[in-house]
């Protein structure tokens, strides 16, 4: 299918190059032969002007609004439930545009709410129970140190008990090894013996049985009881977080529910309108609102004379609307990149731009010419005066001034040449009312006058030197190619005149 529109383009293009080829040579034939001989060869006498001078670039644009807006929304596949404005209508910024059905989201905003409901209350039944444990067993740890306390107490006091006792049974160990004739291998003293060591087990018994105390209770002085209080700080940061996500779900719905009443947020005109009550949105614009009375001109300027366009340069403007008028304005935007563009654009808009007179076009038309594609960049132009008959989508012819000089003194760019040394000249007629009286009695007689060049235009050139105003300068005669010039402004050049 591509291959077959490229096809159709490219004999578009042959034709209409072949076309303007045939009106120019038809122009050139018609100049020729409007010329008599005499013309051809002897030229003529134009005055010296001032004029203001002006180098131009050629374009055709859209007049669009400043301010528009393209209403979207993000709710693909929705119901449109009701629309508020149709085309015509000028609405306010914030102004209702339609509605969506809201039924599901409704449902599902409801559903989260009962959610976030129920784990707040969860969240607080389990605090109190983590807290009825923290006092619980807060009291359990006061109670085992008071218990532990007494334990020790008890033990402390049988430990000296048994102190007593050993030293008691050591006495009478002692005791009887002191009498003559007692032997620490008598019966009597192995008895004592035996006597003595079980009280020192029942020392050492009693020992570890206070330590054990003093081990647990010095356990229980140093706990803090933070177990469950460790539990329930875990427990209510994963709630919380929880909470907090069921919030945030919930904000969203109630910021896409929000969102379902499409509002504009500009002022100005509804000019399409692309939903319709009972429509289901399959994404695009619902509607595109303007401003109608604040108007601006796009426009694509090629790749050739976009380097010469700047923001701030003057433009004039044409419409068929409003007829003779001719508008002005100023580049207010120049793109930075090309617009894409499809094949065989560059040729045609050079062919637009030698039909507009503007000599650069020419190099696109070679270009063009080969094959390749000529780059466009589009360019936004404000407008200096409102005009109350201009519309939206209307065409415009824009001249944008790329250079100009006013009140410049000027000739006919044909009328300088050059010496052949590198040096410009004019040749001024020093009688000029004489011979033109005497009914071609009387020759020109004409002066070299050496000149330096500044802006040209498309038929007159900017000349400095001993030219002024009022002097009669000679022209000679276009030959052959060199008449393009005159075809070009037959044709409606409005580049420098």
């Amino acid at each position: 299918m591509n291959a077959n529109v490229s096809h159709s383009r490219n004999i578009i293009l042959i034709i209409v190059i072949s076309a303007v080829f045939v009106i120019i040579t038809a122009l050139i034939s018609a100049c020729s032969c409007s010329k008599s001989d005499d013309d051809a060869t002897q030229g003529e006498y134009k005055q010296i002007e001032k004029r203001t001078i002006a180098n131009s670039v050629s374009a055709t644009g859209k007049i669009k609004s400043v301010n528009s807006e393209e209403v979207t929304s993000s709710h693909i596949g929705s119901k449109v439930k009701a629309v508020y404005v149709k085309e015509g209508d000028t609405v306010s910024p914030g102004q209702v545009i339609c509605q969506f059905d809201t039924t599901l989201l409704q449902e599902q905003l409801n559903n989260l709410r009962k959610s976030i409901a129920e784990a707040k209350a969860d969240s607080a039944q389990r605090s109190v129970e983590y807290d009825n444990r923290i006092n619980e067993a807060s009291a359990n740890r006061l109670q085992s140190i008071a218990d532990t306390e007494s334990r020790l107490n008890t033990a402390r006091v049988e430990y000296l008990q048994a102190l007593n006792e050993l030293e008691i049974a050591n006495k009478n160990y002692n005791d009887y090894l002191a009498v003559p004739g007692h032997y620490a291998y008598d019966s009597n003293a192995i008895q004592l013996q035996t006597v003595i060591s079980a009280k020192q087990s029942n020392v050492d018994l009693k020992q570890a049985t206070i330590e054990s105390y003093e081990q647990s209770l010095n356990n229980l002085m140093s706990s803090d009881g933070s177990t469950f209080a460790d539990a329930k700080e875990s427990y209510d940061e994963a709630s919380a977080g929880t909470i907090k996500s069921l919030e945030e779900q919930a904000r969203e719905l109630e910021k896409s529910i929000g969102e379902c009443t499409v509002r504009s947020t500009i002022g100005g005109t509804i000019t399409e309108l692309n939903v319709k009550s009972g429509d289901n949105f399959l994404a695009g614009p619902i509607c595109l609102i303007e401003g109608v009375n604040d108007l601006m001109i796009e426009a694509e300027v090629s790749e050739y004379d976009v380097p010469d366009v700047a923001v701030g340069m003057k433009v004039m403007i044409k419409t068929e609307a409003t007829r003779d008028a001719e508008l002005t304005g100023f580049v207010t935007y120049v793109a930075p990149k090309a617009k894409d563009s499809g094949s065989g654009s560059g040729s045609l808009g050079a062919i637009s731009g030698l039909i507009g007179g503007d000599m650069s076009s020419l190099a696109g038309l070679s270009s063009g010419g080969s094959g390749s594609s000529m780059a466009s960049y589009v360019v936004k132009v404000s407008l200096n005066d409102p005009n109350p008959r201009l519309r939206l989508g209307m065409n415009a012819k824009l001249s944008i001034i790329t250079e100009s000089v006013d009140d410049a003194i000027s000739v006919p760019y044909d009328a300088v040449r050059d010496d052949g040394k590198g040096n410009k000249y004019v040749e001024i007629a020093t009688n000029y009312d004489e011979a033109k009286e005497s009914d071609g009695k009387i020759d020109y007689e004409n002066k070299m006058v050496n000149v330096i060049t500044g802006i040209k235009g498309s038929y007159y050139i900017q000349v400095y030197g001993d030219v002024k105003v009022g002097d009669y300068v000679y022209v000679p005669a276009a030959e052959g190619e060199d008449s393009l010039d005159e075809i070009m402004n037959m044709m409606g050049s409005s580049a420098g005149v």
